[in-house]
C-alpha cells in the first residue's frame, strides 16, 4: 500500500531516466528502434545470406521475438544496479525502496512501447497486419513486465549484497540469449535430441520462464494469430510465481539496505 502511494516518484524516476537518456541525441526516443533493427539486420544477414533457411520473413520472424528479450533483458540489468546506483537516495530519504527497480522497469517499458506501436504500424502498412494477435499483445506485455519485475526485483536486492551479480549478469544474459528461442523455434530442436535424460526441448522450456512469452509474442506478430492457450498458461504460471518470489525476497532484503550500502 505505502509503495502505492509512491506511484508518482516511480513515474518521475522513469521520466527522469529517460529525458537523461535521450538528451542532446539527434533522434531521441528513435534509438529505442536502432538496437534490435540492427541486430535484426545482422542476424538476416548472417541466417538468410551466409546460412540460408527456409523460414519466410525472417526479419519479422527475428524481430517479433527480439523485440521482446530487448525489453526484458534491458529491464532486469537497470533494476538490478537501480539500489546501489540510487544510494544517496537510499540513505537519506525514507521511501519504499522498491521504487528504484521499478522505475527503471518502466524505463524500458516505455521504450519498448514506442518500439513495438513503430513495428505494429510498419506491419500495417506494409499489409501484413496482425490479425488476432493484436489483441493478445496487451497481456502478453504484461506478463511479460511482471516476469521483469519479479527477476528485476530479486537481482536489485542481490547485487546490494552482493556487487559481482551485475558483471555475472551481463555474461548470464549471452547465454540465455541463446536459450531463448529467438533465432529459432522450439520446435526446431530435434525430438529425439536428450539432455540429462529428458526431451532436450521439454529442457529449454523447464529451465527458461522466457520460452513460452517469447513464442507467444512470435505467435501474435509473425504468425497473426491468438496465441496457444496452453502456451499463455505456461506464461502466466512463470511470470506470476517469479513475481511473487521477487516481490518476497526484495521485501526481506531491503530492510538492510541502508546498513549494507
Amino acid at each position: 500500500m505505502s509503495l502505492f502511494r509512491y506511484r508518482d516518484a516511480a513515474f518521475s524516476l522513469a521520466l527522469l531516466n529517460l529525458r537523461l537518456r535521450y538528451n542532446n541525441t539527434l533522434i531521441g526516443a528513435a534509438w529505442s528502434l536502432v538496437n534490435p533493427l540492427f541486430f535484426m539486420l545482422i542476424f538476416t544477414f548472417v541466417f538468410s545470406v551466409l546460412l540460408p533457411n527456409d523460414t519466410p520473413d525472417f526479419p519479422v520472424f527475428v524481430l517479433s521475438a527480439l523485440l521482446a528479450w530487448n525489453y526484458f533483458q534491458a529491464a532486469i540489468s537497470n533494476a538490478a544496479i537501480s539500489v546501489t546506483n540510487g544510494r544517496g537516495l537510499v540513505l537519506k530519504i525514507a521511501f519504499p525502496r522498491a521504487v528504484l527497480p521499478l522505475a527503471a522497469i518502466l524505463t524500458e517499458l516505455v521504450t519498448f512501447s514506442l518500439a513495438l506501436s513503430v513495428v505494429i504500424g510498419v506491419l500495417y502498412l506494409s499489409g501484413r497486419g496482425l490479425g488476432a494477435g493484436l489483441l493478445a499483445l496487451p497481456l502478453l506485455v504484461l506478463l511479460l513486465t511482471l516476469l521483469a519485475i519479479g527477476v528485476g526485483l530479486a537481482l536489485a536486492a542481490l547485487n546490494v549484497r552482493l556487487r559481482d551479480t551485475q558483471e555475472f549478469l551481463s555474461v548470464f544474459l549471452f547465454g540465455w540469449f541463446f536459450l531463448t528461442p529467438i533465432l529459432y523455434r522450439l520446435e526446431s530442436i530435434p525430438a529425439e535430441r536428450e539432455l540429462f535424460g529428458i526431451s532436450a526441448r521439454a529442457f529449454v522450456q523447464v529451465i527458461n520462464p522466457l520460452s513460452p512469452l517469447i513464442t507467444a509474442f512470435r505467435q501474435a506478430i509473425y504468425e497473426q494469430r491468438f496465441p496457444d492457450l496452453a502456451l499463455l498458461g505456461s506464461a502466466a504460471l512463470a511470470a506470476c510465481v517469479l513475481f511473487i518470489g521477487g516481490v518476497l525476497i526484495f521485501g526481506r532484503a531491503s530492510r538492510t539496505f541502508a546498513e549494507t550500502l
